[in-house]
């Protein structure tokens, strides 16, 4: 029988579909053989597949409510953690890059490092456009690292995953990266919550305000802070970190005087103007419950400045002199009330090279 044909399938198939013990000196019949059983095999697949299928039931599809959402993330993190994924609900084309590259789950700093979780995580959920986020502080070999994950959640599959690690990380930004503000995690009253586009459109603003170098166009709050990496960048009752950076800057630089600004005031000065534009913003999560909005925008600095010069500042950088040469992603998140922004929680800040897009927007990047 040293003829008889032999195929890591062919005794599995032979047993399983009652097919005979088929022999061939010549290697012509081998070749036809072999179409044969891959096309048995082929069937046997699409036959399995078929037989999954289940009449409709619509109490199986239940909608993913914000505590269905938060806990597709908590296991998430859970399998980064543990570093196994094998009981994630991926579906067969799930989606997944980090800090823009589009990569094989299980690769990357967080699949591959050794993590550990800290006290700084909040959570943002939107059953409307299945989607979820948080915004954390993780330690990755032994170092913080400021982290952002995006999930979009279909039919209890996760088809896209999105990662944002930032791991320079100052001692000084640790201040304000041990516990996240109220302003994210604290329920909104239902009577007291904005409407859902008014949310969306104060977000927008936001971005449209700092390419339109004019505070006023965004829905400001006069108490409104941003913290940036963790610094807190504006509304500081003395000098404070105006950039993220560790240094605090004097009081009578330009920097100093823009840390002791409003949100509104420190638009306003032109100081952005650098920004060639904001584009795409990714608007993606609305969590109505805690008044947040996040964004994912793609920050594009093309080396040039609107020809405007600063408003307020002794110190000016002038239309004329080089901008910042890059493109930058993070994710902004907004704490709304009564239609007026509140706080930017902005991290971590990814730059790479002018031209690169943002990973999931064909097109983007200059």
């Amino acid at each position: 029988m040293k003829n008889q044909i032999q195929t890591p399938y062919a005794p599995h198939l032979r047993v399983a579909l009652k097919l005979p013990t088929i022999s061939t000196k010549h290697k012509e019949d081998k070749h036809m053989y072999y179409i044969y059983l891959a096309g048995l095999l082929l069937s046997c697949i699409t036959y399995n597949l078929q037989a999954q299928e289940r009449e409709w039931d619509a109490s199986v599809y239940q909608p993913c409510d914000r505590a269905c959402l938060v806990a597709h993330m908590d296991r998430y993190t859970d399998a980064i953690l543990t570093k196994d994924r094998s009981k994630l609900p991926l579906s067969l084309d799930t989606r997944f890059t980090e800090n823009t590259a589009q990569l094989e789950i299980g690769e990357g700093y967080l699949w591959r490092g050794a993590i550990k979780a800290t006290g700084f995580k909040f959570h943002i959920a939107d059953p409307l456009n299945g989607q979820t986020a948080i915004g954390t502080v993780f330690n990755i070999e032994d170092r913080p690292a400021l982290v952002s994950i995006r999930l979009k959640i279909e039919r209890g599959q996760i088809l896209e995953i999105e990662h944002m690690v930032g791991r320079d990380v100052a001692p000084e930004a640790m201040e304000l990266l041990q516990t996240p503000v109220s302003l994210l995690t604290s329920d909104v009253p239902a009577a007291e919550r904005s409407p859902r586009e008014i949310m969306v459109a104060a977000a927008n603003a936001y971005f449209a305000a700092l390419t339109g170098d004019d505070g006023k166009i965004a829905p400001f709050h006069e108490d409104c802070v941003r913290h940036e990496n963790g610094y807190r960048t504006v509304n500081n009752d003395k000098p404070g970190r105006a950039a993220p950076s560790p240094a605090i800057p004097p009081p009578d630089s330009m920097f100093g005087k823009l840390s002791v600004m409003t949100c509104e005031e420190q638009v306003s000065t032109r100081i952005f103007s650098g920004i060639k534009k904001i584009w795409p913003r990714r608007i993606l999560i609305v969590d109505e419950q805690k008044g947040v909005v996040a964004a994912f925008p793609l920050f594009i600095h093309d080396g040039t400045r609107r020809p405007v010069e600063t408003v307020g500042l002794s110190a000016s950088p002038g239309p004329n002199r080089m901008a910042m040469l890059l493109n930058m992603v993070t994710m902004e998140s907004f704490a709304i009330r009564n239609g007026k922004i509140m706080h930017v929680e902005a991290f971590p800040f990814v730059t790479f090279p002018y031209g690169l897009g943002n990973g999931w927007t064909p097109g983007s990047g200059r």
